[in-house]
């Protein structure tokens, strides 16, 4: 086991993450949001394109930075972005950040508001488990919409793309699992099961989300184990607006019994700087952005005003 000196301390967990230039502001807020909850913590970080300024500020930030490889063959690779290496290289974490024993994955447009979700993730994993989250929860409004014609849901016209028509009629009624935000322990099954699934997967296809799908093939079709976590440890507010708890200065579930969102996922182009309408649990209303940096003022001042 590794035993890296962050800030004083040592850790056998490496919170990792990546991204270009284009997604550093969002990485930055990850970042930050992780320092200030642990600042001991060991980072690991994907350079997928960055500047020697933002590699500068993450390596103040006591990050590993690491310029991931191809290390799959794939038709067509020589012609791939390197921002798909984000997804490509999330199996080979234990690769390029040798010696931890627990990986936490958090993707770039997600930030840590409740430092417990992450024990929670661990927890749950253990040596042998994969920990994650679907994409279901009862505030999600794409559960309450029509059916999709065929059933042809996103989850299955992915399995459809990755597969074909059999997988997809098979595993598509599935929930999605969201690869976004996971724990796995370095001496568990999945890493080599996720390599071998996506190496047949980008031998048909490079498609987004190409590296989830296989994960969840790996979960469903091949059913390796795993602990499905509740919605909010990784909460994507484009499907459910959080509540705002102003007297603890937290997001919250919009419903009963308000358990706090320890991962707040602003997956989609259009959440990253969407405004929301948020309900406060003490009545009334307010309107905010999601990201990190944009709602630190909003928390804070919320704290301040009772204390």
């Amino acid at each position: 086991m590794r035993t890296d000196r962050v800030g004083g301390a040592t850790s056998d967990l490496v919170v990792a993450s990546g991204a270009d230039s284009n997604y550093f502001p969002l990485l930055r807020d990850a970042v930050l949001s992780v320092r200030a909850l642990r600042p001991d913590v060991a980072i690991g970080i994907f350079d997928l394109g960055l500047t020697e300024a933002e590699r500068a500020w993450l390596a103040e930030q006591d990050a590993d930075i690491v310029r991931p490889g191809w290390d799959i063959d794939f038709p067509g690779r020589e012609r791939a972005p390197e921002v798909l290496k984000a997804e490509f290289a999330r199996p080979f974490l234990p690769r390029y950040f040798p010696g931890h024993a627990m990986y936490f994955w958090l993707d770039a447009d997600a930030w840590l508001q409740d430092w417990r979700v992450v024990e929670l993730y661990c927890a749950a994993a253990g040596r042998d488990r994969l920990a994650i989250t679907p994409e279901i929860d009862r505030a999600y409004k794409r559960h309450y919409k029509r059916p999709k014609p065929f059933g042809w849901t996103l989850a299955w016209k992915s399995y459809r793309t990755a597969f074909g028509w059999r997988v997809a009629d098979r595993l598509g009624r599935n929930p999605m699992v969201n690869s976004g935000i996971f724990a796995l322990h370095a001496e568990a099954p999945h890493w080599d099961a996720w390599r071998r699934v996506l190496t047949q997967v980008l031998q048909r296809t490079r498609f987004t989300p190409a590296a989830q799908t296989a994960l969840n093939y790996v979960i469903f079709a091949e059913r390796l184990p795993v602990n499905f976590l509740p919605a909010y440890c990784n909460w994507m507010p484009g499907d459910a607006p959080p509540a705002f708890d102003a007297e603890r200065g937290l997001f919250v579930e919009p419903h009963a019994p308000h358990e706090v969102i320890g991962v707040m996922h602003l997956a989609g182009a259009e959440q990253k700087d969407h405004t929301f309408r948020l309900d406060r649990l003490d009545g009334g209303t307010v309107e905010t952005q999601l990201r990190y940096s944009t709602t630190h003022n909003l928390r804070r001042a919320a704290i301040e005003l009772t204390a």
